[in-house]
């Protein structure tokens, strides 16, 4: 992790591209949702913002596999836009194991989200009078292990595995190809739950996920309205500064523990001699 830091902030090109293309991102998932569809133009720009924000995703994720390869900024952000498309391609069969884990999970509680909702409404339209005398105390409610093995699956399936899974699998596609990494796919899922990998997954979720959500729903105390405005701006642009930056370094700290045998990291013996060459 902290080699990968090191390496980032000594790229500062990159860098600032990373950051241009993750609020360009994060601009279009915003205008997508405050645009209203009652045009064509309307329409059609709700559709081109729907396709910009996973492109510009899929760009950043290719820079992150790759930004510790020495290349210049610019070359970089060119052969990410060229080979985007493959990390959609190999994350297709993840695409399908999400479908159908949220199909699962919504029939084995599939009543739960429709009774809350109806009872919020019945309170609402209809509110309980307040009743003549002390209402005797209700017994605690008993804990639904099933609720809770359920709610601890999609965590664990939503939170580690599918991110460590998509991870990896990015990693081998950026870095050589579609066809290489499928036939690899075992043996970097593998890789993927080592211990060293999650280790590292979970020092960056710490880094691009529970420090930005501490940032954006912890309220500064302010003495008038304009400080409070300027500091909830500044509680955003952190929390979005250190998700990128996060998400990046724990990527490329991914990139670090990729297996000995591998060929990135292993130079290869000279053609008839057996020996490593002495740039090696």
């Amino acid at each position: 992790m902290a080699s990968a830091s090191r390496e980032l902030f000594r790229r500062w090109g990159a860098l600032l591209i990373l950051l241009g293309l993750y609020l360009a991102m994060l601009g279009a998932i915003y205008l997508f949702f405050v645009t209203r569809e009652a045009t064509i133009g309307q329409l059609v720009l709700s559709l081109l913002l729907a396709l910009a924000a996973p492109v510009l995703f899929l760009i950043i994720q290719t820079m992150a596999a790759r930004y510790h390869g020495g290349q210049r900024a610019g070359a970089l952000l060119g052969g990410s836009i060229r080979d985007f498309w493959k990390l959609l391609v190999i994350s297709l069969p993840l695409l399908l194991i999400v479908v159908i884990a949220i199909y699962v999970f919504g029939k084995l509680e599939p009543t739960a989200p429709a009774t809350a909702v109806r009872d919020a409404a019945r309170a609402v339209a209809a509110p309980v009078p307040a009743p003549a005398r002390p209402a005797a105390p209700t017994k605690p409610q008993p804990v639904s292990w099933q609720s809770v093995a359920i709610t601890t699956l999609e965590y664990l399936l939503f939170c580690l595995v599918l991110p460590l899974a998509a991870i990896h699998l990015w990693i081998g596609t950026a870095r050589e190809g579609v066809t290489k990494t499928f036939k690899q796919s075992p043996r970097i899922l593998a890789r993927a739950f080592s211990p060293q990998s999650v280790i590292s997954y979970a020092l960056g979720f710490i880094v691009f996920a529970v420090i930005p959500y501490l940032l954006v729903v912890t309220k500064t105390p302010a003495s008038s309205a304009w400080l409070d405005a300027g500091l909830l701006i500044a509680r955003l642009v952190l929390g979005a500064v250190f998700s990128l930056v996060g998400w990046v370094v724990t990527i490329g700290a991914m990139c670090r523990l990729r297996e000995p045998g591998d060929t990135a990291n292993v130079a290869q013996p000279s053609e008839g001699t057996g020996h490593v060459p002495a740039e090696a």
